[in-house]
C-alpha cells in the first residue's frame, strides 16, 4: 500500500490525498510492526475503543509505553531498595547477642 500511495507515483491531480493516504499507512505500519505498540493496539482493539490513525497516533502509544516502563523502573528500584534493607536486618541480627535480639523484639 505504501507503493501504491506514495506521493512520487501519485497522479498529478491526487497528490494531496495520497500524501494523506500514504502517512495514513505508514503510520499503521509502524504501530503494527513493533510488538509493544501492537500489543497496545490491540488491548485497545479488545477494549472496544477504536482509535483511529492520526499523527497524534503514534504519541499515545508512546506515552503508555513510557509510563509502563518508568512504574517498571520505581518498582525494580523500590524492591532493590527492600532487599538491601532485610541483608542489613539479618547481618545486623547475626552480630547482636541473643538477649539484644529479645530486646528488639519486644519494642
Amino acid at each position: 500500500m505504501a507503493r501504491k500511495y506514495h506521493p512520487d507515483v501519485s497522479p498529478p491531480d491526487r497528490v494531496d490525498e495520497y500524501t494523506r493516504r500514504f502517512i495514513i499507512v505508514h503510520e499503521a505500519y509502524e504501530t503494527l510492526s513493533n510488538p509493544k505498540t501492537r500489543a497496545l493496539y490491540d488491548e485497545d482493539l479488545a477494549g472496544g475503543f477504536r482509535y483511529a490513525f492520526s499523527d497524534k497516533r503514534s504519541n499515545h502509544y508512546d506515552g503508555r509505553i513510557k509510563e509502563t516502563e518508568e512504574w517498571k523502573m520505581k518498582w525494580e528500584c523500590q524492591l532493590n531498595e527492600l532487599k538491601q534493607r532485610e541483608n542489613a536486618d539479618k547481618d545486623s541480627r547475626q552480630k547482636m547477642s541473643w538477649g539484644a535480639r529479645m530486646r528488639k523484639q519486644r519494642l
